[in-house]
């Protein structure tokens, strides 16, 4: 039976990207099963999602789409690329989907003394809402099944207040054990593979923290995880995480494969 176990930057496209999600969409359905772990769920929250929601809630507080551009643009001289470039993403669906309204369009919804400004910022703020709105309804319900849940974190609905999008917790806030590191500290063989085939990549500090959490479970099984070095587990948690009758679908191939293969687990990319 082929199964897949899904990685975040699959559930990401999927949920936010046309053209990268159809690509995502169609190699879910290849599996007969696919299972995501509740983590991955934690991490979109906390990345790809977080990035969209800061777009919006730019729009709703400058209430002007160049101000709101202008701090995107800021935003892109700053060390958050990741922020920028799923900032972007959201903009080109959101533009593909006013792309259509016509000058009546603007005139007979917004009036004939409306600024484009307004208009622009107004349509873009709900073109966008609606794709997050969407992603986090559909987050679930694109796999077979969401597995290893997190008793640690406490999913929350977002909300909403004057406008902007409120994400809720974005961290674990439960046991002082981390939920990731109890699974992990079960087998000391794996995370001795997994942080050899971490420090055998090109040095970076993704790289080094996750080497750093991976250290700390070997070394110093008995102390407290907090949720920052739990962040830093990030694509090892994947892979130790897969079953080994199962496929990691991943876009990150790069930095999952070398994790992956040391623990004699295969990855594929959509």
């Amino acid at each position: 039976m082929a199964k897949a176990f899904v990685e975040t930057t699959v559930l990401t496209d999927a949920l936010l990207k046309p053209e990268a999600g159809k690509a995502a969409r169609a190699a879910l359905r290849k599996y007969e099963v696919t299972e995501l772990p509740a983590y991955a769920i934690k991490e979109f929250k906390a990345g790809p999602l977080k990035n969209v929601v800061w777009f919006h809630n730019k729009l709703v507080t400058t209430s002007s789409f160049a101000r709101a551009i202008g701090a995107l643009q800021k935003m892109s001289l700053s060390p958050k690329r990741y922020t920028t470039a799923t900032a972007l993403e959201a903009l080109r669906e959101a533009a593909r989907k006013t792309g259509s309204m016509t000058t009546s369009d603007m005139v007979r919804d917004y009036g004939p003394v409306a600024s484009q400004d307004a208009v622009l910022t107004d349509r873009f703020r709900l073109a966008i809402k609606t794709t997050v709105s969407r992603a986090w309804r559909r987050r679930k319900s694109l796999v077979s099944a969401v597995v290893y849940p997190l008793p640690c974190y406490q999913e929350v609905d977002l909300t909403e207040e004057s406008g902007q999008l409120i994400l809720g917790n974005l961290r674990c806030n439960g046991p002082a054990e981390c939920e990731m590191a109890q699974q992990l500290k079960k087998d000391q063989g794996s995370l001795v593979a997994m942080k050899a085939a971490v420090d055998a990549q090109p040095p970076n500090a993704e790289n080094h923290r996750r080497s750093q959490a991976l250290r700390h479970l070997i070394r110093t099984p008995k102390r407290e995880f907090p949720d920052k070095m739990c962040r830093a587990l990030g694509d090892a948690v994947f892979a130790f995480l897969a079953p080994s009758d199962s496929t990691i679908l991943t876009t990150n191939v790069r930095d999952i494969e070398p994790l992956a293969k040391a623990l004699g687990k295969p990855v594929e990319r959509p």
